[in-house]
């Protein structure tokens, strides 16, 4: 756990926001790092993060460390005001070592060796490439760790990117992890439904990595495979996390990990409360801000590196521009910066402070242009920055107690995209839509880890969770029986903790406390126009496709699903049912289980079916939706009961007020309405909250 030191940290700092940048000052002239560095300090800002991809620059060559350039761009900075986050920069490795030790570079799933053309070709797990990994990270965190301008160090960048290594060592040291989890041969073949084809293994000798090329083998040893690559990542950054907090006690740590990468990746919530300090992120919606899955799924995976901390995030990288895109329109910057503000951010440092000459990244345009001259996004992050200024005041960052949780399942997740045969719904997409539910009615979620809930929610959100381990399945069954509300979609609980399916009554595990058998299922299905008898759309063939609809509550909906499960009841009450169907099953279903309820939806997890779904439920369970908005205005009620807004469209936004307030950040009184231009964002104080701010001014 977080030693209570970082505690006290957390609650000296919790009334700032922190607004800066990336600085890379081995890219620049030693006489270009204070005119840089000025220009920060006079747009305010407060903090920058350094050291990120330049192991080499610090070692050069095997043991020659050369951290004196290095010390005058801290004391630099010191001087400006502006605090350091200091990245261990363990990744990429140096030349040097991938030519002293070649085999700590990445091989392809056919075990052919790759040269180390790009960032992210090291083999994390090789001891060799931690041997010096760890060595150079203790001699910098040895060298900076007292330094006036260090505010925290990076945990490395962007773990979980990149692609695991399938060498022959990355082999021998998955046979070391199957043998300590499994003990016995016997209990691996049991495992691996090794009968299966004519591969049972004599010893474990016999295991390989599951894939030759673009050929991969069965579901189970392949679940175990991205399992290992996970545990080692998590190794890796839990050997980082203790080494700072040996050497440097008093000082925080983050990262900008990429747990959810759907090519590599790792289990973060398995590990996670070992290991961060202060989440952290790259954050990155894109430089459409109309493209809102792309939004929706920026603003989840904050909430998913907090999972429930109860901690504010850092996003160590911020989008100021994107890979041949000069930036987003004007004004759409300072919104993301807003609606990171709504998902509990302290800080927002922009990727990048000045856009780079050469490199894989020279296209990806920065705060300022590439002959050195600031750009229009230099005005408007100084503008971020300012306004963060007068918002110290307000109760940011946010630090709330949210009444819904939505599990996340980085097993479920590898499961899914390694069958695609049977779930054409793909995981992330499922619960991008659940959250998604949640964030129409404005209301604050955990994303949380269903093999080990940690704080008390009302509802329990569980949306396409295939793998139905004995852990998950105890904390649904726990949740039910005490009082709460579990919601599970479509997909959920058809394969054991092996990834093998489940020989019981289907949902896994759980079918007892659901009230159902989920047996059969259907993919939306082509007729000819003969034989359509109504309810169908036209594909493209000329055929006619079914569109299922769903009554409920007097009221019918057609969600746009692929696919729909054939639940059975047996102790359960049915809630909707499809009404144009062959079967007319049950599409939702409650049942009463211990004090609670278990409600199973026959569908994938669909936004806006879950949105009035959810509503139905709100009421009983004294659940307050936050307050009333359009679709694509963002707001949440801060502690002293003024409103944060956010208009995330590209047109203006009309919001109806309940009670009269005045805008912060615009100085405009508002009486019965507040418009938002777009991507405009406006602080509303209500009249009391605005008097009270006055007298003390």
């Amino acid at each position: 756990m977080i030693p209570h030191v970082f505690e006290y940290f957390y609650m000296a700092v919790i009334a700032l926001l922190f607004a800066g940048t990336n600085y890379h000052p081995h890219d620049w002239p030693p006489e270009r790092w204070s005119q840089d560095i000025d220009l920060m300090r006079k747009a305010s800002f407060k903090i920058v993060r350094l050291g990120h991809l330049c192991w080499d620059s610090f070692e050069p060559a095997e043991g020659n460390y050369t951290f004196e350039w290095f010390d005058e761009v801290m004391d630099l900075f010191h001087e400006a005001g502006i605090r350091v986050v200091l990245d261990i920069a363990t990744r990429p490795a140096p030349t040097w070592l991938h030519k002293k030790y070649p085999e700590i570079d990445l091989s392809d799933p056919s075990g052919i060796r790759l040269e180390a053309q790009t960032r992210y070709m090291d083999d994390i797990g090789h001891p060799t490439f931690q041997e010096y990994a760890f060595k150079f990270a203790e001699r910098l965190v040895r060298r900076y760790r007292n330094h006036p301008a260090l505010y925290a160090f990076g945990l490395c960048n962007e773990l979980g990117s990149g692609s695991p290594s399938y060498s022959y060592k990355a082999r021998d040291r998955f046979e070391a992890w199957l043998r300590n989890k499994y003990n016995t041969i016997e209990q691996l073949n049991l495992a691996w439904t090794t009968q299966r084809w004519s591969r049972k293994l004599s010893s474990f000798n016999d295991v390989v990595l599951p894939v030759s090329g673009s050929i991969q083998g069965s579901p189970e040893r392949l679940l175990d495979m991205w399992r290992f690559y996970s545990d080692e990542t998590l190794t890796y950054m839990h050997d980082l996390s203790k080494l700072v907090r040996q050497l440097a006690p008093d000082v925080r740590e983050s990262t900008n990990h990429w747990s959810e990468n759907p090519g590599y990746g790792f289990d973060y919530l398995k590990q996670y409360e070992d290991i961060i300090d202060l989440p952290g992120i790259g954050f990155y919606p894109g430089t459409n801000p109309e493209d809102r899955r792309a939004l929706i799924a920026a603003c989840f995976f904050m909430d998913h590196r907090i999972g429930e901390l109860d901690r504010p995030i850092w996003c160590l990288e911020f989008q100021t521009g994107d890979f041949g895109g000069y930036g987003s329109p004007r004004k759409a910057m300072r919104m993301y910066a807003y609606l990171s503000l709504v998902h509990r951010a302290q800080a927002v440092c922009a990727w990048t402070w000045r856009s780079m000459l050469g490199g894989e990244e020279q296209y990806l345009f920065g705060l300022v242009d590439h002959d050195g001259v600031p750009g229009w996004k230099y005005e408007e992050f100084k503008q971020i920055a300012e306004e963060f200024n007068l918002l110290e005041d307000r109760g940011l960052p946010r630090k709330i107690k949210p009444e819904i949780a939505i599990a996340y399942s980085f097993e479920s997740l590898k499961v899914m995209a390694g069958n695609r045969s049977f779930y054409k719904t793909e995981y992330t997409q499922q619960v991008l839509h659940a959250y998604e539910a949640l964030t129409l009615a404005n209301l604050d979620c955990n994303i949380v880890n269903l093999r080990q809930l940690r704080k008390d929610y009302k509802i329990l959100i569980v949306p396409g969770h295939a793998v139905m381990d004995p852990a998950s399945a105890a904390t649904i069954r726990s949740f039910a029986e005490n009082g709460g509300t579990v919601i599970m979609t479509a997909y959920s609980a058809k394969v054991n903790e092996h990834n093998r399916v489940f020989d019981t009554p289907l949902p896994g595990e759980l079918s007892d406390v659901f009230g159902i058998r989920s047996g059969a299922f259907m993919r939306t299905r082509s007729h000819t126009p003969a034989e359509n008898a109504g309810g169908l759309e036209k594909t493209e063939l000329g055929l006619e496709r079914e569109k299922p609809s769903i009554f409920l509550d007097g009221c019918e909906y057609q969600p746009d699903i692929d696919y729909y499960e054939i639940l059975e009841i047996r102790t359960a009450e049915i809630l909707a049912t499809f009404s144009n169907t062959l079967e007319k099953s049950p599409a939702v279903t409650r049942n009463r289980y211990g004090k609670g309820e278990a409600v199973y939806v026959a569908i994938p997890a669909n936004t806006h079916f879950l949105e009035l779904l959810l509503k139905s439920f709100y009421p009983a369970l004294g659940i307050q939706p936050g307050p009333a908005t359009p679709i694509g205005v963002v707001a949440r009620t801060l502690e002293d009961g003024s409103i944060l807004y956010v208009n995330t469209t590209g047109a203006a936004q009309t919001v109806k007020l309940e009670t009269p307030g005045s805008g912060l950040l615009s100085g405009t009184s508002f009486v019965n309405s507040l418009t938002l231009d777009a991507y405009e964002v406006e602080l509303l104080l209500s009249n009391q909250t605005a008097i009270e701010k006055e007298s003390r001014l």
